[in-house]
């Protein structure tokens, strides 16, 4: 993800920040030409990475939320906070949940449709999303995902044999 080489310029002071990136787009592009991997969160945070800039030196926070959004979730930091990953292993409490970045993709408008609406991505989200914080309802892991409250519903119930087999037989994810 974060291992592309610099640039002679680079977009770090055009962002604001706090930015949210389409995954793919142009912007996303121009941003990961000069800005690379300097420490993955890892373990519970798979998502949550610090970057550095090759051509400017600004360091980031990048929280990575690829299942249902497909977005790069951005926070400019100080030189102190990246001290702080870098030297004691401390992040800061931003994007320290996937539900973070959720909202953050929610928040841009974009529309997601699943072909499949037992999609695999979609059902390991709700289900950590409720595991997470298991008070979630229905209709809150709905609005996070793009979905009904009664699609959310559905993605915590084992699916009908028969249309798993019909599933399997035609390839399809209808």
């Amino acid at each position: 993800m974060l291992e592309r080489g610099p640039r002679s310029s680079c977009v770090c002071a055009t962002l604001d920040d706090r930015a949210v990136l389409a995954m793919g787009g142009e912007l996303d592009e121009q941003f990961f030409e000069t800005v690379g991997n300097a420490g993955d969160h890892g373990g519970d945070q798979w998502w949550l990475h610090l970057g550095r800039c090759a051509a400017c030196g600004q360091h980031w926070l990048i929280g990575q939320e690829e299942r249902i959004y497909d977005c790069i979730c951005l926070r400019r930091l100080s030189f102190q906070e990246a001290e702080e990953i870098t030297g004691r292993g401390e992040w800061p409490d931003d994007f320290q949940t996937y539900e973070a970045l959720l909202r953050l993709g929610c928040a841009q408008g974009w529309t997601v449709t699943f072909l499949d609406r037992r999609s695999g991505p979609l059902i390991d989200t709700a289900k950590d999303l409720r595991a997470s914080r298991p008070e979630i309802g229905d209709a809150e892991i709905g609005a996070l995902l793009g979905l009904t409250a009664k699609h959310a519903a559905a993605l915590f119930r084992p699916e009908a044999p028969l249309r798993r087999l019909y599933r399997r037989l035609t390839n399809t994810g209808s």
